[in-house]
């Protein structure tokens, strides 16, 4: 009778790991990898290592148009609480590292499906 129950919980943990798969990148792990280019959103400062590799991170994760639209609506959550920043530095950041992603001037008005 552990013949079923074994097949059973192997199928569950197969059908969780199939749709975490299908899953886009989460917020908290967007802001993470977004919250050392705080002193470069702020300021005029250049990016630091940990924000470099924090954009590199999640250029890699857009692999698709909902990737890409679910990171700019976690960047748009996440931004709302920095304070007053210039959305017109959100798109220099990838510049600024090296990296081929293209962000928009990120604020609480962007349309992140676009």
């Amino acid at each position: 009778m552990k013949t079923p129950r074994a097949i059973t919980i192997l199928s569950f943990i197969i059908l969780l790991s199939s749709s975490e798969a299908k899953v886009s990148i989460s917020c908290p792990k967007v802001i993470q990898e977004i919250a050392p280019c705080s002193d470069f959103i702020l300021k005029s400062n250049d990016p630091s290592q940990a924000c470099c590799n924090g954009v590199k991170t999640l250029s890699d994760e857009a692999k698709s148009q909902k990737d890409r639209t679910d990171i700019c609506q976690c960047l748009k959550q996440g931004l709302s609480g920095i304070g007053k920043y210039d959305p017109k530095r959100i798109p220099q950041l990838p510049k600024a590292c090296g990296v081929s992603i293209t962000l928009p001037p990120i604020d609480q008005n962007t349309d992140c499906s676009k």
